[in-house]
């Protein structure tokens, strides 16, 4: 893939302790959102391989279901003993440092379409520094930086993610469709 396209960094290196203080159990990525349906990770995943773009999936070494998912889809496998999702993002984007951009998104949202990947690609393409999907002018993802943010998205730590990097001054919000903001901690548990 060329150089000078964004890719996909997939976020799934999360405990689940929300899903989990919820009331679901196991990993909420291995689950399956309908009984005949693919798992979680294996929907994302497939959305985000629909876009033509570059795909990396973040996970835990111990994750191994994880893992095994990615190798079969063919996307780049980054492991790390995450601390929170800045810590996942800064792994991510260090192993991928031959991208213009990446649009983050997590793995415990698999109603993204591949249409919601177009959008961000399309703003960065178009020279957005930043891109974020809203729904009702309330904040979605995935979220889109543009390369000039390699550095300061390697060194992100802790749970916070890339949240104090957007600036209004330069963030694109794009309006999208409900999807953008629908994740498994804030619907029905899956089976």
């Amino acid at each position: 893939m060329d150089s000078a396209t964004p890719g996909i960094l997939i976020l799934a290196a999360g405990k689940g302790s929300r899903y989990i203080a919820s009331g679901g159990s196991g990993n909420k990525l291995l689950a399956s959102i309908n009984d005949d349906a693919p798992t979680v990770i294996e929907t994302v995943i497939e959305q985000a391989k629909l876009s033509g773009l570059p795909v990396a999936l973040v996970t835990r070494p111990d994750y191994l279901a994880m893992r095994q998912h990615a190798v079969k889809a063919g996307v780049q496998l980054v492991l790390c003993e995450s601390g929170g999702s800045g810590e996942s993002i800064a792994a991510g984007v260090a192993m991928t440092a031959h991208w213009n951009g990446w649009i983050i998104t997590l793995g415990d949202m698999p109603w993204l379409t591949v249409d919601h990947y177009r959008q961000v690609k399309e703003a960065l393409e178009k020279g957005a520094a930043q891109v974020r999907l809203t729904y009702k002018g309330k904040p979605g993802h995935p979220v889109g930086f543009a390369g000039r943010y390699a550095e300061t998205l390697r060194n992100l730590q802790g749970d916070e993610g890339a949240r104090a990097l957007l600036d209004p001054r330069l963030l694109v919000t794009l309006e999208a469709d409900a999807a953008v903001q629908r994740d498994l901690d804030v619907v029905a548990k899956p089976r």
